[in-house]
């Protein structure tokens, strides 16, 4: 069971992983490099990987991350590009002074230009209590490391993360390319958007979502266009569920 995008947004729904869009070379016939899943899932695994050593250490004041806001950014950007887990995972909430928030422009300029990151995006919020979904890809070699997690309510309660290789990668690209975006010079005020910071392309741009799901809960059917997204995010990729509150 995963936060579904599909749908309302904010509903849990059981989804077959095995499932899969179909996908399809760009024309110019790219030549892919063989995505090594295995070792990738060693390098994640290892104990350094994503580690900040002044943060991990036993010795850490553990209040700093509760009164310091530049502490708990930091944690809060590390924890979505996390497989899994951190110690500092279940912290998060509404409740002390320095508890990180989704932000839409700061989640820009945190991965504009950010090395590893091909693409960041972040839907939201929700009518599930202010809820965002968030997907980090990281290239690794011929695979990318690709990180979901849903913040509710300023708390992590589901985080999830998958390998895919380049072919999927390219699929997904296709996919946006038939979206219709809006540059952030104009960006509205709107009640449901996704922020997409693309570093393959180097630009940033917001999709309005609000024909997707209108208030007051009201329910209409997204165009194909977006629906083949939250296709491919909801059941084309092998989603390994690590988190759950």
């Amino acid at each position: 069971m995963q936060p579904a995008i599909t749908g309302f947004l904010a509903v849990a729904c059981s989804l077959t992983y095995a499932c899969s869009p179909k996908q399809s070379k760009p024309k110019d016939h790219k030549t892919y490099c063989a995505c090594d899943s295995l070792n990738t899932v060693g390098v994640i695994n290892s104990k350094v990987f994503n580690s900040i050593p002044e943060f991990d250490t036993s010795t850490f004041d553990m209040t700093k991350f509760f009164i310091d806001d530049s502490i708990n950014r930091v944690l809060w950007y590390r924890d979505i590009e996390n497989k899994g887990p951190t110690r500092f995972t279940p912290l998060w909430n509404d409740y002390y002074p320095a508890a990180y928030h989704a932000s839409d422009s700061d989640f820009g300029k945190f991965y504009h230009d950010k090395k590893g990151i091909e693409l960041a995006v972040q839907l939201g919020p929700n009518m599930d209590l202010w809820a965002y979904h968030i997907f980090v890809f990281k290239k690794m070699g011929c695979c990318y490391l690709v990180t979901r997690s849903y913040f509710r309510h300023a708390r992590f309660t589901y985080k999830a993360y998958a390998i895919i290789n380049e072919v999927m990668m390219d699929s997904l690209y296709i996919i946006l390319s038939k979206i219709y975006t809006l540059p952030l010079s104009s960006k509205q005020d709107f009640h449901y958007v996704g922020y997409f910071v693309d570093n393959r392309f180097r630009k940033s741009f917001y999709v309005d979502l609000e024909n997707v799901v209108s208030p007051p809960m009201v329910r209409s059917k997204p165009k194909q266009e977006v629906q083949e997204f939250y296709d491919f995010v909801d059941k084309g990729i092998p989603w390994k569920m690590t988190y759950r509150l």
